[in-house]
């Protein structure tokens, strides 16, 4: 268009004076449209309330949200939002689930929401983020900051969350993803979170490589105490660890397990795999244990080579397992406070046990050798009437309707496992889970 007012300027300046041209020219270019004014006016956000009753996908949430409008009064008035939001179908896939019961509701909603503004588009494909919710009461978690959820994005640009039990839920592509509010963001999921469970519960109906630790926590005494204790971070042997020094471990008294467990709990801190990756990349990182601070022979070392996490000579295998009360971190051998100074071999497939590895488990992975300290499981179907050994002061248990442990339920553990019970079906196909 520019070349055609040009040209009219030249055929102008033949016919007429230069200044009469020119203004033809000024008035010509003037006409064209200001690249400033052709720009599209950003729309400012809507209110919350208008922009969820103009989704036909969030019918049902929308419904929740005005039934409790009290989860409304706590939102943060700073820092933003993120609403996670269960499509309608999410809703349908869980039939059990009672929407008239207030409190389940609000909890659960609870647990939708973060008190931060979470742009998907601007997360980085590949790590995962852990981020807290809003739910906080006792009945549902012991993590002081919000129960937590797990945030990836892909690198096809899917997004999932992560929540208790290993549940997956996908967020909705664009144009339903990054959807703004005043105040935040909404992001529609297909599937519904679940609350974290106890660790009993967890490592044995969810992660069933992890029954010899939840075993040996029984043995030493340690379990069920640990699930109730705030912020926790934990390094969980899977099964094949014990299994190869199973010889080593059964000799060991009640009291000189729970000394090797402890140095595999990290007190007071829920640490993510990034939080991990962070500590591995400085020389020299350590954590306390619940053996305690004040000797380096109670700390674990953090290291990192490459995308591989080490503590002290163990490597992680499997990270970020949502628990009530805190994290989960799966490694590959059992770490040994005597052996506090050991370091990984990195030219090694696989890392050396630092205990006396069992005869018959020679392979590593600890197949030929039964599962150590799983008949230390509390019984939880078809049990049989209580009784006490005197001779290890063990006790059996029995099993209510809701596999529900009779003898140590706790507040917390009934209120979760009954929230688990109803929506564990959606992500892991277990219903009706107990408490140990």
């Amino acid at each position: 268009m520019v070349q055609v007012y040009t040209l009219l300027f030249i055929m102008q300046t033949r016919s007429r004076s230069v200044w009469r041209a020119s203004a033809t020219l000024l008035s010509a270019l003037a006409m064209l449209p200001s690249p400033v004014m052709a720009e599209t006016k950003r729309a400012e956000p809507k209110a919350l309330g208008e922009v969820l009753a103009g989704n036909e996908e969030l019918s049902t949430y929308y419904s929740l949200i005005k039934k409790n409008p009290d989860i409304l009064l706590q939102l943060p008035h700073s820092g933003g939002v993120t609403l996670i939001a269960p499509s309608n179908e999410a809703f349908n896939k869980t039939q059990s689930l009672n929407l008239e019961d207030s409190n389940l509701i609000t909890s659960l909603l609870q647990y939708h929401i973060l008190p931060l503004s979470v742009n998907v588009s601007s997360l980085e494909p590949g790590p995962s983020y852990l981020f807290p919710t809003l739910l906080t009461s006792s009945n549902y978690t012991n993590v002081t900051a919000g129960q937590n959820i797990l945030l990836s994005r892909q690198h096809d640009d899917t997004t999932v969350v992560t929540s208790g039990l290993g549940t997956r839920s996908t967020f909705f592509e664009s144009p339903d993803q990054d959807i703004p509010f005043t105040g935040g963001f909404i992001q529609i999921v297909d599937t519904l979170l679940v609350p974290p469970s106890r660790l009993e519960i967890t490592a044995r109906d969810a992660y069933k490589d992890l029954t010899s630790f939840l075993g040996a926590l029984y043995k030493s005494g340690l379990s069920p105490a640990l699930s109730s204790q705030k912020d926790i971070t934990i390094l969980a042997p899977r099964n094949a660890a014990f299994q190869s020094i199973a010889s080593a471990l059964d000799p060991l008294s009640r009291e000189d397990l729970a000394t090797v467990l402890k140095y595999h709990i990290i007190p007071d801190k829920v640490l993510s795999s990034s939080d991990l990756s962070a500590l591995g990349n400085s020389t020299g990182s350590s954590l306390a244990t619940l053996l305690g601070a004040d000797s380096r022979a109670s700390k674990v070392t953090v290291s990192r080579a490459g995308n591989n996490i080490f503590f002290n000579s163990a490597q992680l295998l499997q990270s970020d397992i949502l628990l009530a009360n805190g994290v989960i971190h799966i490694i590959d051998n059992v770490l040994n406070p005597d052996e506090f100074a050991e370091v990984p071999d990195l030219e090694a497939k696989s890392q050396t046990p630092v205990f006396q590895v069992s005869k018959g488990a020679e392979t590593r992975t600890g197949t030929r050798v039964p599962a150590p300290f799983t008949t230390w499981l509390p019984c939880t179907t078809d049990c049989p009437e209580p009784t006490v050994d005197a001779n290890t002061q063990r006790t059996a248990t029995t099993t209510g309707r809701n596999g529900v442990n009779s003898q140590t339920s706790s507040g917390m553990g009934a209120q979760v496992t009954a929230l688990a019970g109803i929506l564990g079906a959606v992500g892991v196909g277990v219903i009706g889970m107990g408490v140990m």
